[in-house]
């Protein structure tokens, strides 16, 4: 019995403890059982819920689309299907990280949740330098690499390690994860450095739409050589390229048909090869929708004509030219001579080209469905007159006008060469041509005065016109008054009428007729300063006295959405135009030849010529949205609207 002594060290076995209620959970079992009873209707779902042991959430069983759906509005940038790059398709007043983080920490709810949060973020994928929100303060701080002597170590290149941890993804599982990929937008640093884990990332993406990729790949560097092979070899769906001078030997390999097939906007920037071969490449492109034009001096009118031995130029919905001196209306008269031209076309811009503005009303008369124009052009010499009265400008589908006629820097500084254009822009509106046109873009301070029929303001020191005093204000700005009619000679004081009897446009005008608006008209004034802008709304009257479609009587603000995006990331219709930047607001209800100024409500009340009005005090007394005239003691009653 040599081991008879070791069982009594041995440890007994105790029975184990039954786990104590936590106070938490016992407190949550007496608040579900006070709810049972005060909610007897209940019972049945408990009792439903316990038999399938499990709780009911139909939002669980939700099909796919509904699913993706409402997942598009956690990360609103991934249903991004646009053409644009990464600095240009960045959603204001959001933080695009954190919205992809917080569709990924919905994916892993259930494997259903998943399913459709990895279709989705897969989609359209975008890689963002930093967040755009308080976080990055915090983060910037912890990406540092800090040492024993460096405390204030340099942050880590967060892109780079994002695109490395992307591309690692993406290889790992070509099949499930590459083939959603159709759009994929890095910052500008990250793609002119990171050359070769973007070559290593694409070449998993067969089904790519769109890439930002670096710019010495559209001009031919031979540094890009390999990622260039890359993009033509693995992604055959790309739908746009662009094309610099020195690439003219890649712009011809598209007229074999075997390289990007399916191109739907192409960017032409100083390209210089045959018109004829150009033509023939274009034609080759059966998908092409949009085409940017861009400092090409060999562009003609003859690559638009009908030609027996040429392919006929494709038809275009979007088609921008800049920089294009030798292409004339004659031109793009005989390219929308065409039933398919007419029916496609619905964006044109023209920027320093040979189409000038007295030509334009030919080029609208063949444009049936054209939605917005742009003409940017300086002139050096006024109006053509001396041949008589032109036609007005009219299209029955034209919505946004982008009309910028300047100087040119060779006249003279005091030489008003450039107020014929905008006075025969201002017939043409009293005329009816552009019956649906809801914005004007023009480089005119006074053209709403010349819509409304008012003189230029005068300055202070001029003794020929008189401001209006306080009794007549109600009567100037009265809406049954026809004093300022555009076509009455009897303004106040003596200044001259904005129509003068000798002007080639006012025989096309009835002697008192008004502006007459089918829609609401926003028009956006700017001077020679690029910074300082005004945007000014005009409301229409219906039969009834009231403003149209609109019950608050044109107490609503300037409603105006900025800059008119293309969806093929092309148009520049508006740009420069953003809202904000001190830019001057007003409202204008336009009614029979007479028209006022509202307030804008939300800020200050301000005129044609940035004059404020009421504002609302800073110790939070309400806003008066309709701004009465104040006496100069402060009494409301005696003050006019021009203060």
């Amino acid at each position: 019995m040599k081991f008879t002594g070791m069982k009594f060290f041995r440890r007994s076995k105790k029975p184990p403890q039954q786990p104590k209620p936590s106070k938490k959970s016992a407190q949550d079992e007496v608040e579900r059982d006070k709810y049972r009873v005060y909610n007897p209707q209940q019972n049945d779902y408990y009792n439903y819920a316990a038999q399938r042991g499990s709780v009911f959430a139909p939002w669980l069983e939700l099909p796919p689309p509904i699913l993706e759906r409402v997942f598009s509005f956690v990360c609103p940038h991934c249903s991004d299907e646009s053409y644009e790059t990464c600095e240009q398709s960045a959603l204001e007043n959001a933080c695009m990280l954190c919205d992809l983080r917080d569709l990924s920490h919905a994916g892993q709810v259930c494997k259903r949740w998943r399913k459709a949060a990895v279709k989705l973020m897969y989609h359209s994928i975008r890689i963002d330098s930093v967040h755009y929100c308080e976080r990055e303060i915090d983060l910037s701080e912890r990406r540092k690499r800090r040492s024993r002597f460096d405390r204030n170590g340099l942050p880590e290149d967060t892109a780079s390690a994002r695109l490395q941890l992307l591309c690692r993804s993406l290889r790992e599982d070509p099949t499930r994860l590459g083939s959603l990929v159709q759009y994929f937008k890095t910052p500008y640093m990250l793609r002119e450095s990171s050359t070769s884990t973007l070559a290593r990332t694409i070449a998993v993406l067969p089904n790519l739409r769109y890439v930002d990729l670096p710019e010495g790949l559209f001009s031919d560097d031979p540094a890009y050589h390999t990622l260039k092979l890359e993009v033509q070899a693995r992604c055959p769906d790309l739908r746009k390229m662009t094309y610099i001078g020195g690439s003219e030997r890649s712009l011809e390999v598209l007229s074999r048909g075997n390289v990007w097939p399916h191109l739907e906007v192409l960017e032409l920037a100083r390209i210089n090869m045959d018109p004829a071969m150009l033509r023939h490449v274009l034609a080759m492109l059966h998908h092409l929708r949009a085409l940017k034009v861009s400092d090409c001096r060999m562009l003609d009118d003859d690559i638009f004509k009908y030609n027996d031995t040429l392919a006929s130029f494709p038809a275009l919905e979007e088609m921008i030219l800049i920089d294009t001196p030798r292409l004339t209306s004659d031109g793009l008269v005989a390219y929308l001579s065409r039933d398919e031209t007419q029916r496609q076309l619905k964006v044109l811009s023209l920027s320093n080209t040979g189409v000038q503005a007295s030509a334009l009303h030919d080029v609208l008369a063949q444009a049936p469905n054209l939605t917005a124009l742009s003409i940017i052009n300086q002139v050096d010499s006024p109006f053509p007159s001396h041949s008589g009265p032109l036609p007005p400008l009219r299209n029955w589908s034209l919505q946004t006008l982008r009309f910028e006629i300047t100087a040119s820097p060779a006249t003279a500084s005091y030489a008003s060469i450039t107020s014929g254009y905008y006075n025969y822009l201002a017939s043409s509106l009293f005329a009816g041509g552009l019956p649906r046109l809801s914005a004007v873009y023009v480089r005119d301070q006074d053209f709403a005065d010349t819509l409304l029929g008012l003189p230029p303001p005068m300055p202070g020191f001029a003794g020929g016109q008189q401001r209006p005093s306080s009794s007549s204000s109600a009567g100037m700005f009265g809406m049954g008054n026809s004093s300022l009619s555009p076509m009455n000679t009897s303004h106040f004081g003596n200044a001259p009428p904005r129509f003068s009897s000798n002007n080639p446009f006012a025989a096309t005008l009835g002697p008192s007729r008004g502006l007459s608006l089918n829609q609401t008209l926003e028009v956006f004034t700017k001077g020679e300063d690029d910074v300082d802008w005004g945007s000014i709304r005009m409301d229409p009257f219906d039969a009834y006295g009231g403003v149209a479609g609109n019950d608050s009587r044109g107490r609503s603000g300037s409603t105006s959405s900025g800059r008119p995006l293309s969806s093929y990331g092309l148009a520049d219709i508006g740009s420069g135009w953003q809202a904000g930047g001190g830019a001057r607001k007003s409202i204008v209800v336009q009614g029979t030849g007479a028209g006022s100024f509202l307030a804008v409500p939300g800020g200050k009340s301000l005129g044609g010529h940035g004059r404020s009005g009421s504002t609302a005090s800073s110790s939070g007394v309400k806003e008066d949205l309709w701004p009465r005239p104040m006496s100069s003691s402060g009494a409301k009653g005696d003050r006019d609207l021009w203060r």
